[in-house]
């Protein structure tokens, strides 16, 4: 029981284990008694002598700068990636047009359409995939507002492929007031429009079960098995199990790319988790500067995990994974400490293989919505409203540090079985770094950094000589926040050119589908990138990170000393023209 305990509060105990270090660190300069004996009475007196606390600072905090520094690099790297891997992707459906043109014999192809099919190309595509995959679509929803639903329905519906391979299910709480209604109103909207559209209702009252995106995700994914338990039971599953936010846009390439990712790589489909990176581009230009770019950071910390070779990547919001694989690690967890729904779910999938999982990407962006606030006018207070509803976000967001502690009890557990240890293995550890950054660095960097701060104001309060390793460390450290904040600066500029890709492609195919003036539609631009809005962002990123990311962090982790229960509250979206969906 201790252990889980003590596993559970892991980023909490390491922040105690670091205010000891840096209050062991500073004796020297502190005023009056804290000082210990006087200068000369004892060994770590000498100013000449660096103390063991002092030699462990110095160690760990230019680690975790070099780490945020070498960041901003990965993320650069993966930034471009993406864009030549998104412009492939758009390439691939231009060439090929699997997913613009019905196949032949498709209930989707009708006089229309054939007037611009190319017979030749959709034939060669469906030679080369003979078989068709069922997409299992799990849309949470839990006190979502129906406006919000159907903008993501639209969107989908407007997929050639919805009708015929597109299961929908709606996953609901039924203690929810009007859940019932509102899934009825949805089925009778959209059943023409999916292959299937199938509400289900996560039941109050499920022992160690909590309401939220987690619970109604198990729950729904249930039935998806007992929908599809005959192909469970076949040789062939080809069954594809994708988990998205109701506020989620995902471009028809989404589902072609897993179609095509999973038959070219059929011998390890079964163990291959998909992911995908997140833009904020709907309402994003209407949001406070400090939401925005809270998201933006969250955008980029995801895709700092996709850059080319990484051996695991992280999904955030949106993910796909064979129901064969859901299957096989029985299903998601929907305890209190899986409110980390999509990277427990991932963590889950690598124990349960014994670390085989296989991380795929999909270089097609999930669209999604920045918070909003309920008040109706523009002002100072809606823009406060907004702040509270992000910070409350990113307190949910930063629930899942419970995964640290998840992945600890893991590994410990692995470490019992000499032929499935995975404590050593380069992946292993690569794993654990990404944990560590995730939960443990924001806080740590904004401690030491105002430590640093606070140290050198003593000093010279005291008149008390820094030693010179010390002082070398706080001028390194200062240049290393520099170089990544340039760096950031680097990486944002290579954001703006991959943005404008994906939002262009969704304009286009909005326009495309439904013509007209598409502006309330929900697109956001990032040019000309000299608009003071977008220059500001290049400066105050560093305290949206403070505020919405190292702050609830640590508020997140001290909680968990006391409970792992967090009430889940969603979080306001814009809705958008009704119909205004992407091709």
């Amino acid at each position: 029981m201790f252990a889980q305990w003590a596993s559970r509060c892991l980023p909490g105990l390491s922040i105690l284990a670091l205010l000891a270090l840096l209050f062991l660190t500073s004796t020297d300069v502190l005023p009056g008694s804290w000082k210990g004996l006087p200068r000369g009475k004892g060994p770590t007196n000498d100013p000449t002598t660096l103390s063991l606390a002092q030699t462990i600072f110095i160690v760990y905090t230019i680690l975790v700068h070099l780490n945020t520094l070498l960041f901003t690099g990965r993320l650069s790297w993966a930034l471009s990636h993406a864009f030549r891997q998104t412009s492939k992707v758009l390439k691939r459906r231009s060439d090929q047009s699997p997913s613009t043109t019905p196949e032949p014999g498709s209930p989707l192809t009708d006089d229309s359409l054939a007037t611009a099919l190319d017979m030749k190309r959709a034939q060669t595509w469906a030679t080369e995939l003979p078989e068709e995959i069922t997409h299992a679509i799990i849309l949470p929803n839990y006190n979502e507002d129906i406006g919000t639903l159907r903008d993501t329905l639209e969107v989908l519906a407007s997929h050639p492929r919805a009708r015929t391979q597109y299961e929908i299910y709606l996953a609901m709480e039924q203690k929810e007031a009007g859940a019932a209604e509102k899934a009825e109103k949805l089925v009778s909207l959209y059943e023409k429009s999916f292959a299937l559209v199938q509400p289900t209702f996560h039941p109050p009252g499920l022992p160690l079960e909590i309401a939220g995106k987690s619970s109604n995700v198990a729950f729904a994914a249930r039935c998806i098995g007992q929908v599809h338990r005959a192909e469970l039971g076949s040789e062939s599953c080809n069954v594809i199990i994708t988990v998205m936010d109701a506020d989620t846009n995902l471009l028809q390439d989404y589902f072609n790319e897993i179609r095509r990712l999973h038959y070219a790589h059929i011998t390890e489909a079964e163990r291959t988790l998909y992911s995908c990176p997140i833009i904020f581009d709907r309402n994003s230009n209407d949001s406070p500067i400090l939401v925005r770019c809270a998201d933006l950071l969250w955008s980029f910390a995801g895709l700092s995990t996709m850059y080319p070779h990484s051996t695991v990547s992280i999904p955030t919001s949106v993910y796909s994974l064979p129901l064969v694989l859901a299957h096989r690690v029985g299903g998601w967890d929907s305890d209190p400490t899986s409110i980390g729904e999509d990277m427990h779910m991932m963590l889950k999938c690598y124990f349960e293989t014994n670390g085989s999982l296989i991380s795929r990407v999909v270089h097609t962006p999930a669209s999604q919505c920045n918070v909003s606030s309920d008040l109706p006018h523009p002002g100072f207070r809606r823009s406060l409203d907004t702040c509270v509803a992000r910070y409350r976000q990113a307190l949910r967001h930063m629930w899942g540090a419970l995964d640290s502690g998840f992945a600890t009890r893991n590994t410990v557990s692995s470490i019992r079985f000499s032929w499935r240890c995975l404590l050593l293995k380069p992946r292993h550890i690569a794993l654990m770094h990404l944990l560590w950054e995730a939960h443990f660095l924001p806080c740590h960097f904004t401690i030491l950094l105002i430590f640093s701060m606070v140290y050198e104001q003593l000093a010279s309060f005291t008149q008390t000589p820094l030693h010179p390793y010390i002082t070398f460390t706080f001028q390194f450290t200062a240049f290393l926040r520099f170089a990544s904040f340039v760096w950031m600066n680097i990486c944002i500029s290579l954001y703006n050119r991959w943005y404008a890709v994906c939002l262009q492609t969704r304009r286009n195919d909005t326009i495309q589908l439904h013509g007209g003036d598409v502006n309330n539609a929900g697109f956001s631009d990032r040019r000309p990138w000299y608009r003071w809005t977008f220059l500001f962002e290049r400066i105050v990123f560093p305290i949206a990170g403070t505020v919405f990311g190292a702050v609830p962090t640590i508020h997140a982790v001290f909680m968990h000393f006391w409970t792992d229960r967090l009430v889940y509250r969603v979080s306001k979206k814009p809705a958008f023209a009704m119909g205004a969906g992407i091709v």
